[in-house]
């Protein structure tokens, strides 16, 4: 009895510690350039080589990119989950479809960028540009979407499926109309998780649609884009001295839109882990 309370205190110090440190690395890069963050910085562009005006161009390219991401990646993993979950019997095959999900998750994101130079901007000639760009993002958030999806739909119980063939319900209708509305909530946790995943990556824009430094937004989704995440890295190692402020500054809001994403994802899963439990 004494060795498991030793065991459970020693878990629980480094479970609080662990969170301190997260919490308060979070909460300097939040509070260290917040005080940059004002209407004008967000709303205007950058000036005089970015030493000077704010984070407009970067704040919509990142929205670009993000939607491009999404729009591809959400019906495609979501589909995708569907068939692996309601349709495939098992086998083999669904076995290393699975797992090939879970090793694309753990695959480093610079290779994803080099894997969409290769195929959206040579390959199917999109160029440097936020549609090549945001297909590369969406095939980074392809494997969390696939493995939330899946997961959701399998923690349905069996008897929802059950009642719904009982009524005469095909196939299709007990999927898209039982068993996905059950799963709902958890699968929008799941985006936007992956939505908070792919909002802070850097390599793969950099080969695939980043733009160091415009002064207009792109026309066309075959223009290249600023982002949040870029333009940090730009500012980071272009001019670490001269910048100081507006570096800052993006990061705080880079920061925040992360953690009101999981945020969000939080509150989303309490909610329906109130309703399950009701």
């Amino acid at each position: 009895m004494k060795v498991d309370s030793l065991v459970r205190l020693i878990f629980a110090f480094f479970t609080f510690l662990f969170n301190v440190l997260i919490m308060g690395l979070m909460a300097f890069l939040v509070i260290r350039g917040i005080g940059q963050i004002t209407w004008q910085f967000l709303s205007s562009f950058p000036s005089n080589s970015m030493e000077a005006g704010g984070i407009l161009p970067a704040v919509v390219g990142s929205a670009y990119f993000m939607s491009i991401a999404l729009v591809f990646a959400v019906p495609v993993g979501v589909l995708g989950a569907v068939y692996l979950s309601e349709y495939s019997k098992e086998s083999l095959l669904r076995s290393v479809v699975l797992s090939a999900t879970n090793i694309l998750a753990g695959i480093p994101s610079i290779v994803f960028g080099l894997f969409g130079l290769a195929l959206f901007c040579i390959a199917f000639g999109f160029g440097t540009s936020v549609l090549a760009g945001g297909l590369t993002l969406g095939i980074m958030a392809l494997p969390y979407v696939i493995s939330n999806t899946y997961e959701s739909l399998r923690a349905v119980p069996p008897s929802y499926r059950e009642a719904s063939i009982a009524l005469g319900a095909s196939k299709a209708q007990t999927t898209f109309r039982t068993v996905l509305p059950a799963a709902f909530s958890r699968i929008i946790t799941g985006v936007v998780i992956a939505t908070g995943r792919i909002i802070g990556e850097t390599a793969p824009l950099l080969f695939t649609g980043a733009a160091f430094y415009i002064t207009r937004n792109p026309g066309t989704v075959f223009q290249p884009a600023m982002s949040l995440p870029t333009h940090i890295f730009v500012l980071a190692t272009v001019y670490p001295e001269t910048v100081a402020s507006n570096l800052e500054g993006t990061i705080s809001v880079l920061m925040i839109i992360v953690l009101v994403l999981f945020s969000l994802a939080g509150i989303i899963r309490s909610r329906t882990r109130r309703k399950l439990e009701g």
